[in-house]
């Protein structure tokens, strides 16, 4: 896991390296220098957490969730940065506290699922996590980050089907989000009003309850137009840009048609570190966080993009494989919530710059440029490498 780790950042550093090759700054003022000093703080915190009781999570695991509430309610009360209220500034250093959230959210909810008087096969007993997710996701998407609050909802669900809640349950809680999100178009609400009335059908609850299901998804169709003027303008665009990217090449549809370019022209085996055009002539806005998989396609080609893949790949399998072999529920849990971070993380972001996802301004995992998120992947490594010890009783 280490050396799969140290490899995505290898990997990282030389896509930043080139990514700033042209920029006339001290080397620790570039992206490459500053990412290597947070990738060596990333280093020492693995070392500190690793050596954590982990009784200690296990016991306070609410009381860091409280806190970790607090820590992204703070940025609202100084000022704007970015125009968003994502940040606090200590001095020069800016930290991004709802990356944290991540960890303490997976935490709690793992505190939480490992009672033993659980009924977990009871829809009740899904209350609790799921408001545990919903009340940072609605802080966080106010600030507004809508790529971190949708890490917060989708980390929830295996975390749950892990510990044994029942799928049609699970079909239930996401059957709203999926109506909403179909009735922007006619004919994908009405295949998944079809969809709803299969499951629905073939589920064997009771008839009633099935019935008021039904009528409660279709009704949702019609909150979709209100929902949609009450996003910014900016999500609107990332969204009609999901369905044609050429819509507006000029604007929206910008990034990720330079995106495709790019990766595109890399062809089988790269045009080499330091010759991507798109990258080094700046037709590729955000080359070094959100879109850093698309120097890697220019200047590396099929072949290294297949590494990376193969690399995240090998590392979410080792991650479900140390949960899978864990006794203990708690330490289980935990460990899958961190894969299930890492796997949407790279899922959507890659997704995202092929065009096959809107922008959501999520990064890559020991790829992108970003000292927050950076602290937290490496956090994240140091619980697993913690929890899965075996130690004796």
């Amino acid at each position: 896991m280490v050396i799969t780790v140290l490899l995505l950042c290898v990997i990282g550093l030389f896509a930043l390296f080139s990514a700033s090759m042209h920029v006339e700054a001290p080397f620790f003022k570039k992206v490459i220098g500053r990412q290597l000093l947070w990738m060596i703080m990333g280093l020492l915190l693995i070392f500190a957490v690793f050596f954590m009781q982990k009784k200690i999570l296990f016991d306070s695991a609410f009381i860091l969730y409280g806190i970790g509430i607090v820590l992204i309610v703070t940025p609202y009360f100084f000022g704007v940065s970015a125009s968003t209220h994502r940040w606090l500034a200590f001095g020069p250093f800016h930290f991004q506290p709802s990356e944290l959230m991540k960890i303490l959210v997976i935490i709690a909810i793992a505190k939480y699922l490992s009672k033993n008087d659980l009924i977990i096969s009871d829809f009740t007993s899904l209350i609790i996590p799921l408001l545990l997710v919903l009340f940072p996701m609605a802080i966080v998407l106010k600030q507004p980050d809508l790529g971190t609050s949708m890490i917060y909802i989708m980390l929830v669900f295996p975390m749950l089907i892990w510990s044994g809640a029942r799928i049609y349950h699970l079909f239930i809680i996401l059957a709203p989000i999926i109506s909403i999100l179909t009735a922007f178009n006619f004919y994908s609400f009405f295949i998944w009003v079809l969809v709803l009335i299969v499951v629905l059908y073939f589920s064997k609850e009771r008839i009633w309850l099935a019935i008021v299901l039904f009528i409660f998804n279709l009704s949702l169709g019609f909150v979709t137009p209100v929902l949609w003027n009450r996003l910014k303008p900016y999500q609107q665009n990332r969204i009609l840009t999901l369905f044609n990217v050429e819509a507006d090449p000029q604007g929206s549809g910008y990034q990720v048609i330079q995106s495709q370019v790019a990766i595109g022209s890399g062809g089988l085996f790269g045009k080499g570190i330091g010759n991507g055009t798109q990258t080094h002539l700046k037709f590729l806005p955000e080359q070094h966080n959100d879109f850093i998989f698309s120097v890697i396609g220019e200047e590396y080609g099929f072949m290294g993009v297949s590494v990376v893949l193969l690399l995240f790949f090998v590392l979410t399998v080792l991650l479900v494989n140390v949960a899978f072999r864990l006794r203990d529920r708690f330490s289980s849990l935990v460990v899958l919530g961190i894969a299930s971070v890492f796997f949407f993380h790279v899922f959507i972001n890659i997704a995202m710059t092929i065009g096959l996802m809107p922008v959501t301004g999520l990064p890559l995992p020991f790829l992108s440029y970003g000292g927050s998120f950076v602290l937290t992947c490496f956090i994240m490594i140091g619980l697993v490498l913690n929890i899965s010890l075996e130690r004796p009783r």
